[in-house]
């Protein structure tokens, strides 16, 4: 039986000659991995479904004492950013993006992180680029249940702050005035508990401070 789902493209790995390995974020059950036959052929039916985090909706099949998916083909909602950003919104991305694969498990409930998700994409060039990575490395690391009570974490200040952004939609975070400074040590915080739960740095991290 074919399955339905939106979902969004996060990483794609070569698997043959002609194929590729795909992980999506799906609406509804979490990471979902598959293989995409003659998906690196010039005239493939994917086309640009599998760039990274195009919006689609994808058609898979499941087989029996099987791992991998196989992906019938991808509807493409919304193009990837990546086609209309700049060197650094697209580095970010791909932060964004691994992110997402390193918290997210497969079948579990994720409408709420896709929904986040896509917010955040389209509020890439209306607010600060930085701004908008806090925010989104704070709600997912809420959303994953591991976030402490910013009042232990951050000044008073900050962390009133950083609890009015959070309680905005990405397109509004512009309302909440931070300092440089303030971005610096939000991005700090972040990264010290995502690196403590993950037990290990993140590759597009690690790119975002050396190229930028």
């Amino acid at each position: 039986m074919v399955e339905s789902s939106e979902a969004l493209t996060l990483r794609t790995y070569e698997f043959g000659e002609a194929n590729k390995i795909v992980v999506f974020l799906t609406k509804s059950t979490g990471l979902l991995r598959g293989v995409a036959y003659g998906a690196k052929k010039s005239r493939s039916r994917f086309g640009s479904s599998l760039e990274q985090l195009t919006w689609v909706r994808v058609n898979f099949k499941r087989k029996e004492h099987e791992d991998l998916v196989v992906f019938q083909n991808c509807e493409i909602i919304r193009p990837s950013p990546v086609f209309r950003l700049g060197f650094e919104e697209n580095l970010h991305c791909s932060y964004f993006a691994e992110l997402i694969v390193e918290f997210v498990r497969e079948e579990v409930e994720s409408e709420k992180l896709f929904r986040l998700t896509n917010a955040v994409l389209e509020a890439i060039g209306t607010v600060s680029i930085e701004l908008l990575a806090r925010y989104f490395e704070f709600w997912v690391l809420r959303l994953e249940g591991v976030l402490p009570a910013l009042g232990t974490i951050l000044p008073e200040e900050l962390a009133s702050k950083a609890l009015r952004v959070l309680k905005l939609p990405p397109s509004e975070l512009g309302k909440v005035t931070l300092t440089d400074q303030e971005i610096a040590q939000l991005a700090s915080t972040t990264e010290k508990l995502i690196e403590y739960q993950l037990e290990k740095p993140l590759k597009a991290k690690r790119m975002l401070k050396e190229l930028l």
